[in-house]
């Protein structure tokens, strides 16, 4: 007996998914680009309303959606399962229009693991020149690393060349297995298994000006996003903004100096929040600097990068000053626990 459930979206996307399955994992496997980003309800880009049929809304840290809001028919389609023959979605964010790239999975091949700051590592592998992997800058990867379940995911740092280099930020969680496993063990000529892309976090569609906002390897997604704009000739007043907690947090520096330097209409200004520094006057958070800088972010576009708390404190600054909530895009992530 087949069991699967049909899914519809936004009345224009029709897919199966298999009973038992999760929406979002179903649609991602047959080549569906739906909105989403962290795939661990926390970011709430895959945010929808069910219009029709019935759903298993799963587990959530309530952050990305409220009791309120299931109460009123929303899921995330990374965490609901379809519990009737046929359930009518309707998607908060729109639906990706033709940029979205293939899904693949590949080994690839290890070329450096080096230390950016003493809890990130920057890490840097190859997918074979058969695969022809591209993604959109903003997207993310998972990685299979051996004994560790589920796989991990980790934004993509820069835009994938022609070479198929593939760049990641991967900072040390504390009793993390799989961190712990690249900081520790994993070696220059070491295979890992990837698949992806993932993510629909893209510089917001518009003419205002763009706010980057980034914590910690936040800075990955948002630093992408921002250097491929400017490299297409994207001519948007751009300010990012990086947040860590003392100096020896901060990395890629001279990456955000020479973009400086090449782009006029680029700036960056850094924050240090939880000791004195040599880069900042004063210790302040990314939501209190946002307060004290701008009157107004009425018209203003923002690409925002961290910790689902990071996250959500500057988007909800953003939108009390009047930036649109459909000018936000968010790349946030939840640590996966050790196993």
């Amino acid at each position: 007996m087949n069991n699967s459930r049909t899914i519809v979206v936004n009345d224009a996307v029709t897919f199966v998914v298999p009973e038992g399955e999760i929406i979002l994992d179903a649609a991602l496997s047959q080549g569906v680009v739906l909105p989403h980003q962290c795939r661990g309800a926390s970011c709430g880009m895959c945010k929808a309303r069910v219009m029709q049929g019935a759903v298993d809304n799963g587990w959530s840290l309530g952050l990305a959606i409220s009791d309120q809001e299931m109460a009123e028919g929303y899921c995330l389609m990374c965490q609901a399962r379809p519990m009737s023959a046929e359930v009518r979605l309707s998607t908060v964010q729109p639906i990706p229009g033709g940029e979205g790239s293939a899904v693949c999975s590949f080994e690839a091949r290890v070329l450096c693991n080096t230390p950016l700051t003493p809890r990130v590592r920057r890490v840097v592998v190859q997918a074979p020149d058969a695969v022809g992997f591209v993604a959109q800058a903003g997207a993310y990867v998972e990685l299979a690393l051996p004994g560790l379940s589920p796989h991990r995911r980790y934004s993509l740092a820069t835009m994938p060349a022609r070479s198929g280099l593939i760049e990641l930020l991967v900072a040390r969680h504390p009793g993390g297995a799989a961190s712990g496993h690249v900081h520790d063990l994993l070696q220059p000529g070491d295979m890992v298994g990837v698949s992806g892309p993932y993510g629909t976090c893209r510089l917001p569609e518009g003419e205002g000006p763009v706010l980057g906002l980034a914590g910690g390897t936040g800075l990955a997604p948002v630093l992408s996003i921002m250097e491929d704009a400017l490299a297409r000739g994207d001519a948007s007043a751009m300010h990012l903004l990086f947040s860590v907690r003392d100096d020896g947090e901060l990395m890629l520096m001279d990456r955000l100096a020479g973009l400086a330097r090449t782009y006029p209409n680029f700036r960056y200004d850094l924050l240090v929040t939880e000791s004195r520094s040599r880069f900042c006057p004063k210790q302040q958070y990314a939501p209190s600097w946002l307060r004290e800088n701008h009157a107004s972010l009425a018209g203003a576009r923002a690409v925002i990068g961290g910790s689902p708390g990071f996250v959500a404190a500057c988007s909800d600054v953003c939108v009390s000053l009047g930036m649109a909530q459909s000018a936000i895009s968010a790349d946030s992530f939840t640590p996966v626990a050790q196993t």
